[in-house]
């Protein structure tokens, strides 16, 4: 009878705790026992199907996907924004960019430093769908040269947003985004106000990076901030697939060009690798290979991406 008795005890300690709806501490002291013990009641339940706990997800949700990524990549978190095929692909950037900026309000913290990709239409729709924010960063880090035939406004300007809309200070990468050869941009590295930025890299708390396509993308183009023809031919011989910050990758991840012939003005790949959550934004049947290159390169902790993409990159 002893152990009906303790079934019996565990059952009650259930019934209070998922249907009544106390806390832990609650349940015991009404029921005049430990709180460990009511912890034990609670596992055991569980564990013998005593209680069946059941989520249910509505139209539009695809809790199921995001974790299927979330393990075959080793993400901490994936937000799988729905979206129908066939609809323009500003509106699936505009729907990523907007659950991007109810994560990133959700997880800033006060006084942390956040790094921002300039070079990304996903990201400027995150910044359009951004409110001025409760918890105040500390600064925003512009993490790509922005310098360009408009780069030098559409990058600032993105970044000088953001940091208005947190209440933080923008540092500014005073840079173009390619130099003419690695050996120029050694020198330009030497410049105290680009030294400064990258100074500040290795303090960066979150970082916001679009995963590009290997042809650059109508917004970049319009910035003069990509790669001519003929380079990135010699970019896709070597197994390019896509980039982030414009270093690119393959389909593993690794980067196509070392770091002493990279001739890109931007945080590298390996220092991103540090920062303590990258949040990486990308939608579009297109990107899926640079998607996957990017997530097997273990750059990001956090995708955010639309239903079509993800259902792809399951299959990758």
């Amino acid at each position: 009878m002893a152990e009906i008795d303790e079934l019996r005890s565990v059952l009650k300690i259930a019934h209070l705790y998922f249907k009544e709806s106390l806390k832990q501490q609650e349940i015991a002291k009404q029921l005049r026992v430990s709180q460990p013990y009511v912890s034990r009641a609670i596992a055991r339940a569980q564990k013998e199907g005593l209680v069946k706990i059941s989520i249910h997800q509505p139209p539009g949700m695809h809790l199921d996907l995001e974790y299927s990524l979330q393990n075959k990549y080793r993400l901490k978190q994936v937000i799988v924004v729905d979206t129908a095929p066939d609809i323009p692909i500003d509106y699936v950037k505009s729907h990523v960019g907007s659950a991007a900026a109810h994560y990133l309000e959700t997880v800033l913290r006060k006084n942390d430093i956040l790094g921002i990709s300039s070079w990304s239409s996903t990201i400027s729709a995150m910044v359009d769908n951004m409110h001025f924010a409760r918890s105040k960063a500390k600064e925003v880090v512009q993490l790509l040269g922005g310098v360009g035939n408009n780069g030098a406004f559409q990058a600032t300007f993105l970044t000088q947003r953001l940091a208005n809309l947190l209440g933080a200070r923008a540092h500014m990468l005073p840079a173009q985004s390619i130099e003419r050869s690695a050996e120029a941009k050694k020198r330009i590295l030497t410049d105290p106000e680009v030294k400064d930025v990258f100074d500040t890299f290795a303090k960066i708390d979150i970082a916001i990076v679009g995963i590009g396509q290997i042809e650059p993308s109508e917004y970049l183009r319009n910035s003069g901030n990509y790669f001519q023809h003929q380079m990135l031919q010699e970019l896709i011989d070597l197994g390019a697939v896509g980039d982030i910050c414009l270093h690119y990758i393959d389909k593993h991840g690794n980067p196509v060009l070392t770091k002493e012939d990279d001739p890109v003005i931007a945080i590298d790949l390996e220092q991103l690798k540090e920062v303590p959550q990258v949040i990486g934004l990308a939608c579009g049947l297109e990107k899926v290979q640079a998607i996957h290159g990017a997530m097997m390169g273990g750059y990001c902790d956090v995708l955010i991406t639309d239903f079509q993409t993800a259902s792809a990159l399951v299959k990758a």
